[in-house]
């Protein structure tokens, strides 16, 4: 199966990446958004953030503090809340409700209610990526109501006007799609040897002459050669038996040569084959007669569609693999024996509740994301990515159906905010 992987590059679009970061860059600077080149919002507030004994946010109230801490050592990070009395004493969580409401990009909000574990509260809800939010917090005791509010931000970005205009960023809706999942292998094109003849004479005697060169194309029934016969004493024509191009000569003038001798070796190559290994656990996916989508190994190299024409029962001693066998047409020539390809065979084909172009799935160092869209303002959303058909990918966790995402160019926004992204932390 395929899964999303990067190919390089063309010299042309690597450049145009390089000249669209750096036209961006100047139209950020010339914005006056300061050295870091746009409003990037991480982690730090303009308030001094208040730590308490566990290193979590702290907040107070006439006769109680409460420590919010984002912990981060589970399965899932979840908020755990400890509270403490006037004299920075811990108290039990026997009375009382906790509740915290993120308030998130684009309008969404997550409602975490808290249940007592021992001496603190725990959050029934894991705390999704990314951690940035405006967090409401409200602590009931009664008729005692203690509420408290803070922002923290981090992956998000907000281009000037005239530097979004230009930088070619285009946002579109997340939304469902049928996607083709493939297996990709390396292959090569050779002769068929269904179509690859040995040219021999029919009765010893000595070569007069050979009527062809390495490379010539023939013919059927085109004279190839000349043999003087043992036998009769008499010349004979030997002629080709397909049309193809020749590719090995084997015999000269004057050299004697018996029926078992091959003067020439004719090979139709208006269609080759294409081989390339298959792994076990795909073999009853690929079947004679299927589709394969054949690529030259190069960049800008041909493409077309082949069919398979064979897969091997048995696995290679060696590899543990098996063949597959394409016929490829070749009426043009664009396919030469000895080329290196890769085959893409579709395997499987699915319905995605989300899925979005490749293009609009940026790697870092935690994993595939996106950037969510709302107006000039960005912000980075980690993703869990299913199957892929190279150009579309299913994205199975941190998006719905709707979401307003960039779809083009979301890698200038990762360069923009790595400048001024501090590490994430909490």
């Amino acid at each position: 199966m395929r899964t999303p992987q990067t190919e390089a590059l063309p010299r042309r679009a690597r450049l145009r990446r390089a000249w669209l970061a750096l036209a961006l860059a100047a139209l950020l600077a010339a914005g006056g958004c300061g050295a870091r080149g746009a409003a990037v919002q991480a982690e730090h507030h303009r308030e001094e953030i208040v730590r308490g004994p566990r290193g979590g946010r702290l907040f107070h109230a006439p006769g109680l503090s409460l420590e919010l801490v984002l912990a981060e050592d589970g399965a899932a990070p979840e908020f755990r809340a400890y509270l403490y009395d006037g004299a920075r004493r811990p108290v039990d969580p026997v009375r009382g409700t906790l509740e915290v409401v993120l308030e998130r990009f684009g309008g969404r909000e997550d409602r975490i209610v808290f249940a007592a574990a021992g001496d603190f509260f725990r959050g029934l809800r894991a705390v999704a990526e990314p951690h940035s939010f405006t967090a409401r917090v409200a602590y009931v005791d009664g008729a005692k109501r203690l509420e408290w509010t803070f922002e923290q931000l981090e992956g998000r970005i907000t281009l000037p006007a005239q530097a979004l205009a230009t930088s070619g960023i285009e946002v579109a809706a997340a939304g469902p799609r049928d996607i083709e999942v493939t297996f990709q292998s390396p292959g090569e094109v050779r002769v068929s040897p269904e179509r690859l003849v040995q040219v021999r004479p029919r009765f010893a005697g000595v070569v007069r002459t050979v009527d062809v060169r390495l490379g010539d194309g023939v013919t059927a029934g085109q004279r190839v050669a000349v043999i003087h016969s043992n036998e009769s004493l008499a010349e004979y024509e030997v002629v080709a038996p397909i049309g193809g191009t020749i590719v090995a000569r084997d015999a000269v003038p004057g050299q004697a040569v018996t029926p078992d001798h091959p003067l020439c070796t004719i090979a139709d190559l208006t269609q080759v084959w294409v081989d390339f290994p298959l792994a076990p656990a795909l073999s009853g996916r690929v079947r004679p007669g299927q589709a394969v989508r054949i690529r030259g190994g190069t960049a800008g190299g041909p493409e077309a569609q082949a069919r398979v024409h064979y897969v091997g029962p048995l696995l290679e001693q060696d590899s543990r693999v098996s063949r597959v066998r394409a016929a490829l047409s070749n009426a043009d020539g664009r396919w030469p024996p000895g080329l290196f390809v890769t085959a893409s065979v579709v395997v499987d084909r699915v319905r995605a509740a989300v899925a979005l172009p490749e293009e609009a799935i940026v790697r870092t160092a935690r994993g595939p994301a996106v950037f969510r869209a709302m107006g000039r303002t960005f912000e980075l959303q980690p993703v869990t990515t299913g199957r892929s058909d190279g150009l579309w990918t299913e994205v199975v966790e941190g998006l719905a159906a709707g979401d307003s995402i960039v779809v083009r160019q979301a890698f200038l926004l990762k360069a923009e905010l790595g400048k001024s992204e501090a590490a994430h932390g909490h």
